[in-house]
């Protein structure tokens, strides 16, 4: 823990949970650039594993953090129920903030009509990479596959015709499989029928749920056998070692590519939008929220601005390995691959907010999706799984 103090004032307080690794030299990086345009206003920070916890205690005491750094969307709707969490609409309204943003990322930092976070950052999930010289040995074109059932013929297609795995499916934590439903689930039926699953619609879609089931179930069939003892770091080792042509991940898996020697990109590696899903960035992102009541809300609103700034996020982004929500960032420093994806970004049609990652559905709701498909990989029960999805999908909080 580090907390400042200057000029016998009150620290801004931030919990969060960015230590080591690119999260802390986001931070790092963010909170050097503030400091040197905002001296004059004190910022302490805290780290905290178990944050969401730790808030949701701090705030039962009445003494909630002043600002922390949280999934948005639909995971603050428990925060904005009891009221604990700030109003920031002048923020973006006053100056050229909620210009430079668009229509996915403005969608989830509002509840309502009210703004309630701060976008950070974002990362892309429905992404598709490929080992440039496999695709070649098994004779795959990726930018003609367009949807996930075309996909899964040609998962098959290299199971059957070819000693190579097609895509690796790790399968040990839940989540991932979850996100291979979602980006499924967009590519085959859209993004109009994914937001109304995702908004409490699902039983209306069942059919819909039950064919992304099936295909998820069809990936499963040709993966490794050890897919359900796989992490997603094992796999995205192997993935780099050449033991499968593609693998579906968010765009943090390119992190790992990036440091590996003789790995580079578009020559050994590179990557197309999920089938199906070309033309939508489907979004997880951090953001920076505030408490409704703060003893110092002036320097509050100064940190926030500043989180919302350009330069706030280029020097972020550049270090985590996002790609910033504002548009009007100077990426000029980040990799190739990042500066392709904010191209992607700025040109996409659509931004959905991802379920997997809290930002489409309530934190309860993805507690339940995650039991769904635990149980979906033990049994391969399609019925069973659309079922308990729809449940989740459906309950109130």
């Amino acid at each position: 823990m580090s907390r400042v103090s200057t000029g016998g004032h009150a620290d801004i307080e931030l919990l969060h949970r960015l230590v080591g690794g690119d999260g802390g030299a986001a931070l790092d990086a963010l909170l050097d650039g503030f400091t040197q345009q905002h001296p004059d206003v004190p910022l302490g920070d805290v780290t905290n594993e178990n944050l969401s916890l730790t808030v949701k205690s701090r705030i039962l005491k009445e003494d909630p953090p002043d600002v922390w750094i949280e999934w948005p969307g639909k995971n603050l709707k428990p925060y904005t129920d009891a009221g604990v969490v700030g109003d920031l609409s002048a923020i973006w309204t006053d100056g050229n903030m909620e210009q430079n943003y668009l229509d996915g990322p403005k969608d989830a930092a509002r509840i309502g009509d009210t703004y309630r976070a701060v976008p950070l950052n974002i990362h892309r999930i429905n992404n598709l990479f490929i080992n440039a010289s496999l695709a070649d040995e098994v004779g795959v074109d990726p930018a003609r596959i367009d949807s996930p059932s075309a996909f899964a013929e040609e998962l098959e297609r290299i199971d059957a015709e070819t000693d190579h795995v097609g895509m690796l499916f790790p399968m040990k934590n839940p989540w991932t499989v979850l996100q291979v439903f979602e980006t499924v689930l967009l590519g085959e039926q859209g993004h109009d029928t994914y937001r109304a699953i995702s908004d409490g619609r699902a039983s209306q879609h069942r059919r819909e749920i039950v064919q992304a089931l099936e295909i998820v179930q069809r990936y499963g069939a040709v993966a490794t056998d050890d897919r359900a003892y796989l992490s997603l770091t094992d796999a995205n080792e192997r993935f780099i070692e050449g033991e499968s042509v593609f693998f579906h991940q968010g765009d943090w898996a390119a992190g790992a590519y990036t440091e590996t020697d003789g790995f580079d990109y578009r020559s050994e590696w590179s990557h197309v939008p999920f089938p199906g899903t070309d033309g939508y960035y489907a979004m997880n992102m951090d953001s920076v929220v505030s408490a409704a009541d703060t003893d110092t809300p002036d320097a509050v609103e100064t940190f926030l601005r500043y989180v919302g700034s350009a330069d706030g996020q280029r020097r972020f982004n550049r270090k985590k390995g996002s790609i910033p929500p504002r548009t009007d960032v100077d990426t000029g420093q980040f990799t190739p691959f990042l500066q392709e994806q904010q191209l992607a970004f700025q040109q996409s049609r659509s931004q959905p907010l991802s379920i997997t990652h809290g930002l489409g559905v309530r934190p309860d709701q993805l507690i339940e999706l995650k039991t769904a498909v635990s149980a979906f990989v033990s049994s391969w029960d399609v019925e069973s799984a659309a079922d308990a999805v729809i449940t989740a999908l459906e309950q109130s909080s």
